[in-house]
């Protein structure tokens, strides 16, 4: 026998069938009465069970005709990989994960770059030193061009979460105070000042599943930017 349970669903269900494009004004808490009825999912004729992030069951309901499926469990069975951003209230579904440690260099190089960009990788046997010490993997940008026009774009095409980086001025280069701007789709993310004495000092910049990324370099000095992975 169907049984008809009434709760609170805060927000909006995460539906069986996925839809890109779709927005939602504002968030809200709603009384609404569901149906649950032992709906069982299989996946290439086998029974599956769909669970939360903590490894519990999660049993669909049907809701107006429509049968509701939680996000996580749904997109594992896809053998897709999920990811919740609570500042945003987003859920990101990806056919593959970023894995840990991985460099910005080798998966997104900047498709535009303007003053005196030199790349670094690795894998070419190429590094430049900040306080006598090499890093690879990232790039260095200075030059004369005025200060807003030294820069780097990068399209993160909403992949990452977050980079991570270690920044200072370049050994051989003159030690002057720089500026470096990181900018998310035109928003200031982080403002990172470098005085001559400073350091390399290592520094994580929230992307947040941006677009493009633009780090600008102000001061006339060159500042490295070293071993940038990204998540």
């Amino acid at each position: 026998m169907k049984n008809g349970i009434k709760g609170f669903v805060v927000g909006v269900a995460a539906m069986a069938v996925f839809s890109c494009g779709l927005s939602y004004a504002k968030s809200r808490v709603e009384t609404i009465e569901v149906t649950y009825d032992n709906i069982k999912v299989y996946k290439d004729n086998v029974l599956c069970e769909l669970k939360d992030s903590k490894g519990n069951v999660i049993e669909p309901f049907i809701y107006e005709g429509t049968t509701y499926l939680p996000a996580r469990g749904t997109a594992n069975l896809a053998d897709m990989e999920v990811t919740w951003d609570g500042e945003t209230k987003s859920i990101y579904l990806w056919d593959d994960m970023v894995a840990e440690g991985t460099y910005l260099m080798d998966v997104c190089k900047p498709y535009e770059t303007n003053g005196n960009y030199t790349e670094y990788l690795q894998t070419n046997g190429k590094s430049f030193l900040m306080s006598g010490e090499k890093y690879s993997n990232g790039f260095t940008l200075g030059g004369s061009l005025s200060s807003a026009s030294r820069y780097a774009l990068f399209n993160l095409n909403s992949k990452y979460s977050e980079i991570e980086l270690t920044i200072g001025h370049v050994d051989g280069s003159t030690k002057k105070n720089a500026t470096v701007s990181f900018l998310v789709d035109d928003e200031l993310i982080k403002e990172i000042e470098i005085s001559p004495e400073d350091l390399p000092k290592t520094i994580k910049i929230p992307v947040k599943y941006g677009l493009q990324l633009k780090i600008i370099q102000s001061g006339s000095t060159t500042t490295g930017f070293g071993n940038i992975t990204v998540q």
